[in-house]
């Protein structure tokens, strides 16, 4: 890894401002530090990463046909640098991003179901903090609509279904309406029956 950077980094030297390989030799470099970053929970490396794909999401304006994942891959170097020093600002800035993104992933994409599910957990997130309904129920859409993408048999639903449940149970607690009550039930019945006995996850469930 620490060659990779190197390499990586000498590369980038080469590929000044305006060079046709710049975008994608910044990337390269800010790959390798959020890699490093993952690994020695470094301050350096993960500003590092912020700061070079901010670069490459200049080199990729509306309409380019790498922004989408120019933007997913920002907003995952903000959402690491919100878990580590508690900005607002970035967690904001991240949700404008991943709202991008999802945007350029309209119904039928391929990536739409991952591009739901990473919006809805930075508004959870913000929701957790800010206690805005609006998030909340922008949040309860979006996993609405990952749920449906994802049904019976995947892998991932029992983990959707929890998250939905834990979204509308936040809801009852603000309107006290027994539909979102009833819904939560509904969602968390499925879950258990999705973690049979002997499962890890299944006292978890029957507590829930």
């Amino acid at each position: 890894l620490e060659e990779r950077i190197r390499i990586s980094a000498e590369v980038l030297d080469l590929h000044p401002p305006g060079h046709p390989e710049r975008a994608g030799s910044l990337e390269n470099v800010a790959w390798a530090l959020g890699k490093r970053y993952a690994r020695l929970d470094s301050e350096y490396d993960l500003e590092g990463c912020v700061r070079l794909r901010i670069e490459v999401l200049e080199l990729h304006p509306p309409g380019h046909s790498q922004r989408a994942s120019s933007l997913e891959n920002l907003a995952w170097a903000l959402d690491k640098q919100f878990s580590r020093f508690g900005s607002e600002e970035d967690l904001d800035q991240c949700i404008r991003l991943r709202t991008e993104v999802l945007e350029l992933r309209p119904v039928g994409h391929a990536q739409r179901a991952d591009s739901l599910e990473k919006l809805a957990g930075s508004l959870d997130c913000r929701y957790d903090r800010s206690r805005s309904g609006y998030d909340l129920n922008r949040c309860i859409r979006l996993r609405t609509e990952v749920l449906e993408l994802q049904p019976p048999g995947h892998p991932q639903r029992a983990s959707l279904l929890e998250k939905l449940a834990k979204g509308l149970d936040s809801r009852y607690g603000r309107s006290h309406s027994l539909g979102y009550l009833n819904k939560c039930i509904r969602l968390r019945t499925e879950v258990l029956e999705l973690h049979p006995p002997g499962h890890s996850r299944r006292d978890i469930s029957l507590e829930k």
